[in-house]
This record gives structure tokens, C-alpha cells and sequence, in this order.
């Protein structure tokens, strides 16, 4: 009788082996989820990524409307505004401008429209070149020279105090250097004054600029009061005092002749 031989069992894995393949296959996956993560794809479980925000997410921060700007410092206000929206949300840069383009109304769309035009048709504009254009447009350099040439010969004028500093932080705007510290904003303000206030407060020393303007209005007031105590003391006009002035212009007329018989 035949005995049928059965096959041996193969022999287990080493277990050496075993953990160094399931070692190589963990790295294998650390490596790919590095690389993804380094190129900034990374898999999130059950995440999307969230949506650009587009124009009624920039609508939504109620950015304001511009016109025109009667002082060029209003088109540079109106610039910093918008661009403290644009932190509220992580736009695509390429959207900005048509975004901010849409708040213009007006005199400034008309320019804008007529900027647009010089391009072919389709151009997409950046915030930089939006920016860039706009500033060259309605705060333009020249102008700028200019408020600086008027702010540097500034003075008080027949201005009261206050008419004078309004004017004065008005100006300053576009003085730069000139006014960048308050020592110097104290300096240039004493130098448009009247000659009788610069007198009245050459003794003091005042430690801000707000300080100082409201010392040359109690200064102001306080010359003013005397001017009007003075002219109250002084003598009506056409007072007795000056009826020997008259008697004596009547003795003083033409003699009548002595009567001769």
C-alpha cells in the first residue's frame, strides 16, 4: 500500500521580517503625507477648503462710495479705508480692483471708465495698478508741492485763533517733515501768529501742541478784553471837553469894525 506523503507547511515569516515590512510601509506613508503637506495639499477628513470671498462678502464690510474728492487728502482717506476692508477678508488679488471700481460714482467712474478704455478690452487690473492710477489722478504731486507751499507761508492773518488752527491742521496734512514731531508743529504754529501774540507767548513753554493753541486763545481773549475795556474808558466823541475848542474857533472869527461917527 501506497502512504501518501503530505507537503510540509511552510515555514512562518521571520518575525524580523514582518515588523521591518510593516516599518517600511508606515515611512512610505509619513514621506507622502509630508510632501503632500509641503505642498500644501494636505487631506483634510471631512473638510473642503472655504470659498474665496467674493463681491458681496466686500459689500458686506460697507466700504464707502467715492465721488470726488475736493482736497486730495479725502482720496488718500478714502484709500486707506478700503484697504482696511481687504483685512477682513483673504481676497484674490486679481478681484479687488473690480470690486472697488463698483464704489465709484460720478466724476470719479467717469475717469476710471475712460482709464479702462486705454486697455484692450478684458484687462484685468490688480490693486496696485488700480492704486497706482488712481493716486496719480486725484493726488497728484503738483497739488501736493502746492498745500505745502501754502502751509509754509501760513499766517494768522486777521484770522482769529481758531480760524488759524483750523487752517494750520488742514495744511499740516501735507507738511510731512515739517511737522512730524509736536516740538516742530509748536514751532511752526508760533510763526503764523500775530507779532502781539508771538510776544504774549514767547515766555511760555507749552508741553503739546494742544496745549499751546489753547493758550493763545486765553491770550487772544485776554487782549481782546482789554482793547474793549479801553475803548469804553475813553471820552465820547462830541463830549463837553471839546466845547472850548468851539468857543475859541467863534472868538476866533473875523473882528466887527469899531463904529466910526
Amino acid at each position: 500500500m501506497v502512504k501518501c506523503r503530505m507537503a510540509a507547511p511552510p515555514n512562518p515569516p521571520d518575525l524580523v521580517q514582518a515588523i521591518a515590512a510593516i516599518l517600511t510601509g508606515r515611512d512610505e506613508q509619513t514621506a507622502l503625507l509630508r510632501q503632500l503637506v509641503e505642498q500644501g495639499a494636505a487631506p483634510r477628513l471631512g473638510h473642503h477648503p472655504p470659498p474665496v470671498p467674493g463681491y458681496q462678502e466686500f459689500l458686506g464690510t460697507q466700504p464707502p462710495l467715492f465721488h470726488k474728492a475736493d482736497e486730495p487728502l479725502e482720496a488718500d482717506s478714502w484709500l486707506k479705508t478700503i484697504e482696511s476692508k481687504f483685512t477682513l477678508y483673504p481676497y484674490n488679488d486679481n478681484d479687488k480692483a473690480s470690486f472697488v471700481a463698483q464704489q465709484l460714482r460720478g466724476p470719479a467712474r467717469t475717469w476710471w471708465d475712460n482709464h479702462v478704455a486705454m486697455f484692450p478690452a478684458g484687462t484685468r487690473f490688480s490693486w496696485d495698478e488700480f492704486n497706482e492710477a488712481f493716486r496719480a489722478h486725484h493726488i497728484p504731486a503738483g497739488v501736493i508741492r502746492r498745500k505745502l507751499t501754502e502751509f509754509l507761508a501760513l499766517k494768522q492773518g486777521n484770522n482769529n485763533v481758531m480760524q488759524y488752527a483750523q487752517n494750520f491742521n488742514t495744511l499740516s496734512q501735507y507738511a510731512g517733515y515739517h511737522v512730524d514731531t509736536d516740538e516742530k508743529k509748536q514751532a511752526c504754529f508760533r510763526q503764523g501768529l500775530s507779532s502781539k501774540l508771538q510776544d504774549r507767548l514767547a515766555m511760555f513753554k507749552f508741553n503739546t501742541f494742544s496745549e499751546l493753541v489753547n493758550g493763545a486763545i486765553v491770550q487772544e481773549d485776554a487782549h481782546l478784553a482789554h482793547k474793549a475795556e479801553k475803548k469804553r474808558k475813553a471820552p465820547a466823541a462830541g463830549s463837553s471837553s471839546s466845547n472850548p475848542q468851539r468857543f475859541r474857533l467863534v472868538q476866533s472869527g473875523p473882528q466887527r469894525a469899531p463904529f466910526q461917527h
